[in-house]
């Protein structure tokens, strides 16, 4: 999966409907955030429930750019949410 452009408020349903399509029990999930712009508390709340949905899986967030990856670092999300990664694909 590919993120463009901001992740908000405004656009995570439609992030939350296109992960609750594509997440599987067990299944690791790939989420690009090469294009995303910004991120916020709401966007970050989807990713969260997504890292649920997906259990036993990991949920790779790859090529964050500096405005979402300093957030992602800053709420240190690895550490409560364990199946989550950060990473560079």
């Amino acid at each position: 999966m590919h993120l463009i452009g901001e992740l908000d408020l405004a656009t995570c349903g439609l992030l939350a409907a296109a992960l609750d399509e594509a997440a599987r029990p067990g299944r690791d999930l790939v989420v690009d955030c090469a294009r995303l712009d910004f991120l916020d508390a709401a966007g970050i709340a989807v990713l969260v429930h997504a890292a649920g949905l997906i259990g036993e899986g990991l949920l790779w967030l790859v090529n964050a750019r500096a405005g979402p990856a300093e957030l992602l670092d800053l709420l240190d999300l690895p550490a409560t949410v364990p199946n989550l990664r950060r990473g560079i694909a």
